[in-house]
C-alpha cells in the first residue's frame, strides 16, 4: 500500500524515505489525489509546529476526507495520543520513529489495528483497568496458546515492547513479531492495545472465543 505523509513545507525526511520509498509527501490535505481517499489510504500526519487547535483541525480534515490517520509527534505525550485517538486517529508514534517501527505502523494500520507507543499501551491499559473496574472482569481462552506465546503476551500486558520482550526472553524481535501475529489470530484481536486490555482482564469491543 502506497504511504502519504502530510507535512507542513512538503518536506519527506529520510527516515521516512528509507522506510517507504515510494513514499509521496503533500504540503495540504486538498493536494492528495482523490482517489486514494476512495481507497481508505493511510495518511501520515506531521503535527510538528501546530498549536491544540491547529493540530486537532489538521487532524479532523483528514480524517473526515476519509483517510485514515497516522499523527506523527516531535515530543509524544499521553495526553496528546490520547486526543488524537479520540480524534479519530488510528495510530500515534514519534515523528522520527527509526523505519523500522514506522513499518510495524504501516502493517498493523493496514490491518485495521491501533498502533501507539508502547508506554502509552501502558498507561491506556491502566485508565481502562480503573474505568472497568466495577464490571466483571472478562476471562479469555488462553489455552490455545503455547507456553512461549503466553510469555509474550504477559510482556505485552507489562507495556513492553518488541525489542524489550525480544530482550527478555531471549529471542529476536523477528519471532516476537511473528508470536504476535499468532496471538492476534487465536485469540481474535486486532492489535497489542486489544491484547494488552484483555490479558489484563479489561472488556474490548472484540470477544474473545
Amino acid at each position: 500500500m502506497e504511504q502519504l505523509f502530510l507535512a507542513s513545507g512538503g518536506k519527506l525526511r529520510a527516515r521516512w524515505r528509507e522506510a517507504f520509498p515510494a513514499a509521496r509527501v503533500f504540503s495540504l490535505i486538498g493536494d492528495i489525489p482523490d482517489e486514494a481517499a476512495r481507497l481508505q489510504q493511510v495518511v501520515w500526519l506531521d503535527i510538528t509546529g501546530l498549536d491544540v487547535a491547529q493540530r486537532l483541525s489538521r487532524l479532523r480534515e483528514v480524517v473526515a476526507s476519509g483517510y485514515r490517520v497516522v499523527v506523527m509527534s516531535a515530543t509524544p505525550a499521553e495526553a496528546e495520543a490520547f486526543e488524537a485517538l479520540n480524534a479519530g486517529a488510528v495510530g500515534y508514534c514519534h515523528v522520527e520513529a527509526a523505519p523500522e517501527q514506522l513499518r510495524e505502523v504501516a502493517l498493523v494500520v493496514a490491518h485495521g489495528g491501533l498502533w501507539m507507543l508502547p508506554e502509552l499501551v501502558q498507561r491506556l491499559m491502566s485508565v481502562s483497568l480503573r474505568v472497568m473496574s466495577r464490571l466483571a472482569p472478562e476471562h479469555p481462552e488462553l489455552d490455545a496458546l503455547t507456553a512461549r506465546e503466553l510469555m509474550v503476551a504477559e510482556q505485552v500486558a507489562l507495556g513492553a515492547s518488541n525489542r524489550e520482550i525480544a530482550g527478555t526472553l531471549d529471542i529476536t524481535e523477528r519471532t516476537v513479531k511473528a508470536h504476535l501475529s499468532v496471538i492476534f489470530e487465536k485469540l481474535h484481536l486486532r492489535d497489542r492495545v486489544q491484547l494488552a486490555l484483555v490479558m489484563n482482564n479489561v472488556p474490548t469491543a472484540t470477544s474473545v472465543n
